[in-house]
Formats: structure tokens, sequence, C-alpha cells
């Protein structure tokens, strides 16, 4: 499977974690390039970045403190997760935050450290120093009417946003 290069600077606040970068991003050249991703969306109506940015804006998230870093580098089976690269760009990353954007990268890499699958929001276990925080998958699939017993996304995405930026103010 063809990958896009993961975006982060050493020392970020905030390293998001999608599973895998779908045929249309890579064709595209830019994560969450998908019609219907709301991803873009989501990161800025919570706060997280100070203007609505588009895929190809996507250089411009390192300045801002955030990095993303997909999980899945090759489809072959039998287990397409790369936990052990993912650990070994965050301990080189050292974010502060790690965020899954959805609960299957979470799912897999919480199954690797032992730890039990996930609910949304933030989790008892670190990974790599950094704390770890679920999201509700940005995806256009991902079109639930609950969240985790939440009526919508924006919330736990403008949650996590709280969270990092009382990091940011300490």
């Amino acid at each position: 499977m063809d990958v896009l290069d993961d975006i982060w600077t050493p020392g970020i606040d905030l390293a998001i974690c999608g599973t895998a970068v779908g045929p249309c991003a890579f064709d595209r050249g830019h994560h969450y390039a998908q019609r219907g991703n709301a991803f873009w969306r989501l990161l800025h109506d919570s706060g997280l970045t100070p203007e609505l940015f588009t895929p190809a804006d996507e250089s411009r998230l390192p300045a801002l403190g955030i990095g993303l870093v997909d999980l899945v580098r090759d489809l072959a089976p039998p287990d397409p997760f790369d936990v052990d690269t993912f650990m070994a760009t965050l301990r080189e990353a050292r974010p502060a935050w790690i965020a899954f954007n959805g609960r299957v990268g979470a799912d897999a890499v919480a199954r690797t450290l032992g730890e039990p699958r996930p609910a949304l929001g933030r989790q008892r276990w670190t990974i790599a120093d950094a704390r770890v925080f679920v999201l509700p998958s940005s995806s256009g699939a991902n079109q639930r009417k609950d969240h985790g017993g939440r009526p919508d996304r924006l919330s736990w995405w403008s949650e996590l946003a709280s969270l990092v930026a009382a990091d940011r103010a300490a």
C-alpha cells in the first residue's frame, strides 16, 4: 500500500493518529482529503486550528503543535497495524497528547499494549509518555447518531482541544 509521510516536528503538543490513508487522499497527496471527511472542520470548530484548513494546508500543522501519524503502513495480512513503527515515531516526536481519530487504531494499539478496549475520551494509559485520547472518527462513513453517549463528534474534539490548551497554558 502506498502511504503518505507523517507530518510532525519533535516536541509537538498533539499527534493525531489516523488508521490509514485512503486511496482518494493518497491520490490527492494529502491526509484527510476524502470528500465527506469532517477532519478539517472538526479541527477548526474545536479550536485546535485558528482557521479552517484544507488538506493542502497540512504542512502548517506542526507550527501549531499538531502532527499527523498513520498506524497502517501495509495492508498485507495478517495484521496491517504497524504498532512498532508507530511507537518509534512517537518516541521521536515526543507529543504531549496522542489522539486516535477513531477507535479502530486505538483498539489495535491498546491490544498490543495489553490495555482494555478503549472507549471514547481520555484514557488512563499513556504511549511513549504521552497522554491518550480517543476521538470519534472524522470519516464521512461515521454517521452515527450517538457518539459514546454524546449527540455529536465535535464535543469530543472540543474536549481534547481544551486539554491541549490547558497543557500549553500550564
